[in-house]
């Protein structure tokens, strides 16, 4: 028992500043009133993942079965919207740089493939 909340404690802890970071670098540009498509998806992604990461943790035992897959794919929606967003966000202010969006991308999977572990 107290592995598996070890093991939850430590996904936590890798995956929630994925998701805090977007979110705050998208909120700083939306304040500053940079509206692009990129920066949207970012903000949606990073809301998305939040919400996997509350669904996923949070929720009662009741629904053990349905709200893993639920929380899973909306992990993997949201992903692919920060690394979509971040990657649109480069092109159209012409800084972009790839690794940048190589080791972001790698490091979604491996936080995506350490969600399926639990």
């Amino acid at each position: 028992m107290y592995t598996f909340i070890f093991l939850a404690l430590i996904i936590l802890i890798l995956t929630l500043p994925f998701s805090l970071y977007h979110l705050i670098v998208a909120g700083l540009a939306i304040a500053q009133k940079n509206f692009n498509r990129g920066i949207k998806c970012m903000f949606m992604g990073s809301i998305l993942t939040m919400l996997s990461l509350f669904l996923h943790f949070y929720m009662p035992i009741m629904f053990e079965i349905f709200i893993p897959i639920i929380s899973l794919l909306l992990w993997i929606i949201g992903v692919i919207l920060i690394c979509y967003g971040a990657y649109w966000n480069d092109k159209q202010k012409g800084s972009f740089k790839k690794s940048h969006h190589i080791i972001r991308i790698s490091l979604a999977i491996l936080l995506t493939l350490i969600l399926l572990l639990i």
